[in-house]
């Protein structure tokens, strides 16, 4: 089993849900800036011996593997995709859902459905 979650992710609330779905004594990476500051549970973080680690930058040929064998043997995809939406739905299921606060999750647009 995997204990930890990798997080590149500019949403508001990315770093807070990877912090959430990490197992205690699990470990998250925080990877890239967040666009503006993040509030983060501290307090949580400590009872559950969460370790957070940050990086600004990736090396593709060697995170990248890790990160599709991680989506690959795990379940990471099913907690931090909300849904897969056509590009004709952008608006209404994609923007709108996350600008009110429905999206649970990465909203994936496919043009190609």
């Amino acid at each position: 089993a995997h204990h930890g979650r990798v997080v590149h992710d500019h949403e508001p609330q990315g770093p807070a849900l990877a912090l959430d779905a990490t197992r205690q004594g699990g470990q998250v990476l925080l990877v890239g800036v967040q666009g503006e500051p993040r509030s983060l549970d501290l307090r949580t973080m400590v009872l559950r011996e969460v370790n957070v680690a940050t990086t600004m930058a990736h090396v593709c040929d060697v995170d990248l593997p890790a990160s599709l064998n991680i989506l690959a043997t795990t379940d990471l995809v099913s907690t931090a995709l909300d849904r897969v939406i056509p590009l004709d739905g952008l608006v209404t299921d994609g923007l709108l859902a996350m600008s009110e606060g429905r999206a649970k999750g990465k909203i994936v647009v496919n043009p190609r459905q």
